[in-house]
């Protein structure tokens, strides 16, 4: 039988140097769940003040250093009710500090109108692409009757504002992926360092951690 000594150290005992190789080890601690569901929840809520229903289980992402990583998300649109918020900046009632370059659409306005007072057979919404990362607009508008005639000649202001949902989509799926890329990113550093704190964790003199030697010996019958 062998008796082994051996010296552990709290995080805050470990030199500089040592304390980022301790670091690195704990890398993915604050990451091996579903992290991103509040980011998600965020979004969603934010969106809502914007007449947006962003679907949940329509949010996508992959992240984050890559070539080709990004976020896409679904939901249903309120046209009348998103030029207002934007006109009003309504999202600020719930993030204060939050600036999005929006503007108003520039259309017609009795095309405005008439999607005001819903008489386009609309379900305007954004959609995640399904090969890529990032989004696509649909007026949901196939043709347009008023008074019993078809009316061609409004299609050009509709693809306006077809376009300017668009860049607004864009936007928003800018701020949702930024949001994901920051928290991940405060996740696997500044919150690395308070989860080990909080929770006492102790290494090895080279940084190793020692959690596993420190469970060892409590399973370790005491004679």
């Amino acid at each position: 039988m062998k008796t082994l000594t051996l010296k552990l150290y709290s995080f805050n005992e470990l030199d500089r140097e040592t304390k980022g190789k301790a670091l690195t080890t704990y890398r993915d601690l604050n990451v091996n769940f579903d992290w991103w569901d509040d980011e998600f929840e965020d979004f969603i809520e934010l969106c809502s003040y914007m007449g947006i229903a962003v679907i949940k289980d329509k949010i996508t992402f992959r992240g984050f250093y890559s070539q080709g990583d990004g976020s896409g998300f679904s939901a249903m649109v309120d046209i009348p009710k998103l030029i207002s918020a934007i006109t009003n900046e309504a999202w600020k009632d719930y993030a204060p500090m939050q600036e999005f370059s929006f503007s108003v659409p520039q259309v017609d306005r009795r095309v405005l109108a008439l999607v005001a007072g819903g008489l386009l057979p609309s379900e305007p919404q954004i959609v995640s692409r399904s090969r890529q990362y990032g989004v696509v607009t649909d007026l949901g508008i196939s043709e347009v009757v008023k008074d019993g005639k078809t009316h061609d000649n409004i299609f050009e202001e509709l693809d306006k504002l077809e376009e300017w949902l668009r860049s607004v989509a864009e936007t928003l799926n800018r701020h949702l992926y930024e949001s994901l890329e920051n928290q991940y990113e405060f996740l696997t550093s500044t919150a690395i360092k308070e989860s080990i704190l909080n929770n006492e964790y102790l290494f090895t003199a080279d940084g190793r951690s020692a959690n596993h030697l420190v469970e060892l010996n409590n399973r370790i019958p005491k004679k």
